[in-house]
């Protein structure tokens, strides 16, 4: 077992901007000589433990979904080499980081039950953000593995590091997600009154990583969060009532992420220290995983979409946008790229932009959700507001995020204008779309182009829970595992030696053709 990392920031916004590597590497604790640790340092270190798997980096990008969810989204254009639907060892690193994480949330509960009644009271507002970022990732999990071990995972530390005891059970993936829509609507209504003394607003403020200290914001990601698993679940049916009374009661409460100013994100604020995108240029431009794929170039050009020229470049060589086609052979597939014919993700706003925020929930990514629940519900009307909506967010998004680019050799030199953006909308003309099914293949293709290789996570559920947008994977016929991109991800080979028995309960879905209970269709 890795040792615990104990952290304890000293600063908000202005200690990011003014420190220096060596103040930054003072203010952490060295988890080698720590002995004893405090509800907010557990807390810092419980966030930081895992930025590499929200802020865009090498080892996220690289390792693991270079080769998975974003060649199983067409989220890039990918060679068709043997094999390349099986996801291989590299989910192993996310298991592994999860389970640090969730280790490092075990131990600030147990450093939260070793104060008095009234101290656990007074830093409540721990218990409650650390459980919604607990959650954010835990949905992420589900959503890729199915059953994990939860309840019971993470606590080596509760059992005097007795190994044999520490071993999980494996959660059954619909309760938990079950549990989880229980405990984000209770937080939801204890964060309306909730008030903090003096000394805890002080200490939160410095050690929140994602929201420095701000309620609302807590309150957004909250009810986002509870938006983005409901829809997730709208199809089960056992859970599509209470889907659709939910998402309801969240819409009349009015507290989501509903504008860019109100983005949930891992934020970037200084280059002194390792919480940056630094590493994001080899992770994408490694390998030609910033190669553009077809159909979002073919929809971008067919339909003048203003995102275009912000998330990609044309090829070194060519005179247009086009796409890498996923049904020729690799070996043509190759020659294009060699000869620089095809579009890549923008160097200037995209891999070198040392800035680039880790998102969590963004307002189009809300606004889509809820065109989806409006369309579902007949409101055909109201759900085309909340589409365009989305569209001109997502615009916008990928816009300002060149704000900050240190190179802009690749960065347009004009905005889109407001004319641009409405006439692209007006081409997609969801007014057009007058049966839901058809509707929702508009919605879907938006998902494909704002989540692209950003959101890579969301990106691969969402196009397995709906099969939209339709599109074309030629079959791996060397393959005689995974012919077509897998439902699931398979759990690593060190579940089935050291947690064996629990292993066993589900082994037998422990397959790529197992799917996620939301996968109904």
């Amino acid at each position: 077992m890795k040792k615990l990392l104990y952290i304890s920031l000293v600063a908000a916004a202005g200690f990011f901007g003014s420190c220096s590597q060596g103040d930054f590497e003072d203010a952490y604790k060295d988890p080698s000589t720590v002995t004893t640790t405090t509800v907010p340092k557990q807390f810092a270190g419980f966030m930081k433990i895992n930025f590499e798997d929200v802020i865009p980096s090498y080892w996220n990008y690289y390792t693991v979904i270079r080769s998975t969810s974003l060649t199983y989204t067409q989220a890039h254009g990918f060679t068709n080499i043997t094999g390349r639907y099986i996801p291989g060892p590299a989910v192993n690193d996310r298991w592994k980081r999860y389970y640090n994480f969730i280790t490092q949330y075990r131990e600030l509960e147990k450093v939260m039950a070793s104060l008095s009644a009234a101290e656990q009271t007074e830093n409540r507002i721990y218990t409650i953000t650390s459980t919604i970022y607990l959650y954010d990732h835990t949905e992420k999990m589900v959503d890729n593995f199915g059953d994990i071990p939860f309840s019971q995972a993470g606590k080596i530390s509760s059992t005097g590091g007795n190994y044999a005891n520490a071993v999980a059970k494996y959660d059954n993936q619909t309760e938990l997600y079950i549990k989880m829509l229980d405990e984000l609507k209770a937080f939801s209504t204890e964060l309306n009154s909730i008030a903090l003394s003096p000394k805890v607003d002080l200490e939160f403020k410095n050690q929140d990583l994602i929201n420095k200290g701000d309620l609302v914001s807590w309150k957004n990601y909250c009810n986002s969060l509870r938006l983005r698993i409901l829809n997730r679940v709208s199809a089960v049916p056992s859970l599509a009532s209470r889907a659709n009374t939910e998402i309801a009661e969240i819409i009349a409460e009015a507290k989501i992420v509903d504008e860019n100013s109100e983005n949930i994100a891992f934020k970037v604020y200084t280059q002194d220290i390792d919480l940056d995108s630094a590493g994001f240029i080899d992770a994408l431009e490694g390998a030609n995983n910033n190669v553009a794929p077809k159909p979002m170039i073919d929809h971008m050009n067919a339909n003048g979409d203003p995102r275009e020229a912000w998330l990609f470049e044309k090829g070194q060589t060519a005179t247009v946008f086009t796409g890498l086609d996923p049904t020729l052979t690799s070996g043509v597939q190759d020659q294009l790229i060699v000869d620089g014919k095809i579009a890549i993700y923008n160097r200037s706003v995209i891999s070198r932009n040392k800035w680039l925020p880790g998102t969590l929930i963004n307002a189009a990514e809300v606004n889509l959700i809820l065109a989806e629940y409006y369309s579902r519900n007949g409101n055909g009307t109201t759900a085309k507001t909340y589409f365009e909506k989305a569209i001109r967010q997502s615009i916008e998004y990928y816009v300002r995020l060149g704000d900050k680019a240190d190179v802009l050799t690749w960065k347009p030199t004009t905005e889109p204008t407001t004319a641009e953006i409405e006439a692209y909308i007006l081409k997609i003309n969801f007014a057009g779309a007058v049966t839901a099914a058809a509707q929702l293949e508009l919605i879907a293709f938006q998902k494909y182009i704002h989540y692209n290789i950003m959101q890579a996570d969301e990106s691969w559920a969402e196009q397995r829970r709906l099969k939209l947008p339709a599109l074309v994977f030629q079959e791996d016929e060397t393959s005689t595992v995974r012919k077509t991109p897998p439902t699931r991800w398979t759990y690593p080979n060190s579940e089935s030696v050291y947690n064996t028995d629990n292993y066993n309960a589900v082994k037998a879905n422990d397959n790529l053709s197992t799917k996620i209970f939301w996968d109904v269709k």
